[in-house]
């Protein structure tokens, strides 16, 4: 059985420190106190890197919720400062406890399939003083993903792919990668002027519109590719911004549009 195979692996380890722990396996909610244990076990052996690749069953979501991250069991000082990555998914975030000390030497944070709120997932990034590589993939939200109200001063890489949200807000000064692929939404990266490269990929959207959003948004990216899928192309457009890309250095534009938008390519060159 998956259970007792991984207990009897960490009952070897016991009273080690231990460098690296990752779970993969289907959740069911009868497991639940296992994974509480295991979360207890690789605090207490001071983990570096820690992995909950969790997979929804099959039946899911007649099947039942995520599974609850226990932030209570992370208000020990010495062993929270330990953790550098963390890679959860099919989870649920809900408002830590008071004692909740955050994650201050965290480095890298994976979030795949996660369920929260707006708030609760800007509370919990911005107890992540040192983040510097952050990933969100399908984490639906349905609402904005906004972490403004204390900035992500480390934070260097930023992808957020397929998610269900309405806008992107990040206060991140050294944000230098920024990689986006989902619908059309408003994406502001505040006072980010070293962002190096960003990559983002619209579905449904109009380009001229894409472009005055990115314009007010990534003013100063340097280099920048945009794939757009199934674009609306205006013969004739103004951009209705007072703002230039001052620091672009290189753009590729990839476009999927129907035959008769064909003749209205040129204009896009004047942007």
């Amino acid at each position: 059985m998956f259970i007792d195979r991984v207990n009897a692996v960490l009952t070897k380890h016991s009273g080690r420190a231990l460098d690296q722990l990752e779970i993969k396996f289907i959740f069911e909610a009868k497991l639940v106190d296992h994974l509480n244990n295991w979360i207890r076990f690789a605090m207490s052996a001071h983990t570096k890197s820690l992995a909950f690749d969790l997979a929804p069953p099959d039946n899911f979501p007649k099947y039942g919720d995520h599974y609850r991250f226990p932030f209570e069991q992370f208000t020990d000082k010495k062993s929270v400062s330990c953790l550098a990555c963390l890679q959860l998914s099919f989870v649920c975030f809900e408002p830590p406890p008071a004692n909740f000390i955050g994650f201050p030497n965290l480095r890298k944070l994976h979030l795949h399939v996660l369920k929260t709120t707006r708030q609760d997932l800007e509370s919990i990034l911005c107890s992540c003083v040192n983040l510097e590589w952050l990933s969100l993939l399908r984490c639906h939200l349905k609402d904005q993903m906004k972490v403004v109200r204390r900035p992500l001063s480390h934070l260097h890489y930023l992808k957020v792919v397929h998610c269900d949200i309405t806008k992107i807000e990040f206060n991140a000064p050294m944000l230098s990668t920024f990689v986006y692929d989902g619908p059309y939404i408003p994406i502001t990266l505040h006072h980010a002027a070293k962002l190096e490269n960003a990559t983002i990929r619209f579905l449904g959207a109009v380009f001229q519109h894409c472009i005055a959003s990115l314009l007010n948004g990534l003013p100063d990216v340097h280099n920048l590719t945009l794939h757009l899928g199934m674009q609306e192309l205006e013969a004739r457009w103004m951009l209705n911004s007072p703002r230039v890309f001052s620091h672009l250095r290189h753009v590729q534009i990839l476009l999927i549009i129907h035959y008769e938008e064909y003749d209205k390519i040129l204009y896009l060159v004047s942007f």
